[in-house]
C-alpha cells in the first residue's frame, strides 16, 4: 500500500483539510517480481544453452582429432600397398575399396574440424590475389574421374580473362570442390553438371547447376545450415553429415561474397551461385 496526500491551507497558512489517496500496488509489484524472475530464468537458460553448444563443438573437435590420428597412417600404408606390383587384382580391388572409404572418413573429419574452427572463430585465412578461373579449372579436372565413374557428364565454361579475387587459395578451392562434389553426389546416372564462371560488373560469379533431384521448397531456405539434410531417414541413399554447404557459406562470407541456392522444386536440378568481389591486384 502507498499513501499519497497533501494539506490544503488558507491564505494565512492555516490547515483546512487533508486531501490524499491510498493506492494498492501489491499486484504491480508481484508482476514486476515475476517478470524479473522470468528474465533471470531466460538468461540462465540461454547461458546453459550456449555452454552446451560450446561443449558440443569442443567434443566434436576432440573426437575429430582422435579419429584423424589413427587414420593418417592407415591411408599412408594403403598407398604403399596399392603400389605393390605383386598384388593381385582382387587384392588391389579390396585395397581400393578400403582407401575410398578411409578417404571418405577423412573428408568427414575435416568437415567437423572446419565447423569447429568456424564456430570457435579459429579459422584463419591467408589473403592473396588469386585467379579464380585457375581454381575452378583445377577442381573441375580433379572431379572428372568421380563424375565419369558415376556416369555423369561434366561441362565447364570459364571466362577467358583472369578473374582475380583476394582470398585464400586453399579455402576457395574447398568452396568450389564442395559445390561440384555435392552436385556429383546428387546427380543420377546419365545426368549432367554445368560449371560456369563469369563476370558481372565488379564481381566474379560461379554457378554450379545439375540435373539431379532438386531441392524441396521447404528445404531451400535451410540448405546452408549445419547438419541440414533433405533425407534424414535410416534408408537414405546419400551419405554425409550435411556440412558441405554450411562450410561453403561461411568461407564465402569470410571472403566478402555471397552464396545462394535456387531450385524449381524436387525433380528440377538446383543452381548454386557464388559471388565474390574482384580485386584490382594481379594474381601471382
Amino acid at each position: 500500500m502507498i499513501d499519497r496526500g497533501f494539506i490544503v491551507r488558507d491564505e494565512a497558512g492555516r490547515a483546512l483539510r487533508v486531501v490524499g489517496a491510498i493506492e494498492d500496488v501489491s499486484e504491480r509489484r508481484r508482476a514486476e517480481a515475476e517478470r524479473a524472475a522470468l528474465l533471470a530464468r531466460e538468461r540462465r537458460a540461454r547461458a546453459d544453452a550456449e555452454a552446451a553448444n560450446r561443449a558440443k563443438d569442443e567434443f566434436l573437435a576432440v573426437v575429430s582429432h582422435e579419429l584423424r590420428t589413427p587414420l593418417s597412417p592407415i591411408l599412408g600404408f594403403l598407398e604403399i600397398l596399392l603400389e605393390d606390383p605383386g598384388a593381385t587384382l582382387e587384392q588391389r580391388a579390396a585395397l581400393g575399396t578400403i582407401e575410398r572409404n578411409a578417404r571418405s572418413l577423412s573428408y568427414l573429419i575435416d568437415d567437423l574440424l572446419d565447423v569447429w574452427r568456424i564456430t570457435s572463430g579459429k579459422l584463419s585465412l591467408e589473403h592473396a590475389p588469386i585467379d579464380l578461373g585457375e581454381v575452378v579449372r583445377a577442381v573441375f579436372e580433379s572431379a572428372r574421374p568421380a563424375a565419369e565413374t558415376k556416369g555423369v557428364t561434366l561441362a565447364l565454361q570459364v571466362l577467358d580473362e583472369p578473374l582475380v579475387v583476394a582470398g585464400d587459395a586453399g579455402r576457395l578451392t574447398q568452396v568450389v570442390a564442395n559445390l561440384v562434389s555435392n552436385a556429383i553426389k546428387f546427380t543420377p546416372l546419365g545426368g549432367a553438371i554445368r560449371v560456369e564462371l563469369t563476370r558481372v560488373r565488379s564481381r566474379a560469379v560461379l554457378r554450379v547447376q545439375d540435373t539431379g533431384k532438386g531441392i524441396a521448397a521447404e528445404l531451400l531456405p535451410h540448405v546452408f545450415e549445419r547438419f541440414r539434410q533433405g533425407d534424414t531417414s535410416d534408408t537414405r541413399v546419400h551419405g554425409g553429415l550435411g556440412l558441405g554447404l554450411a562450410i561453403v557459406r561461411h568461407l564465402v562470407d569470410l571472403h566478402g561474397g555471397s552464396v545462394t541456392a535456387e531450385s524449381g522444386g524436387e525433380g528440377r536440378g538446383p543452381v548454386l551461385t557464388v559471388e565474390l568481389p574482384l580485386s584490382s591486384r594481379r594474381a601471382s
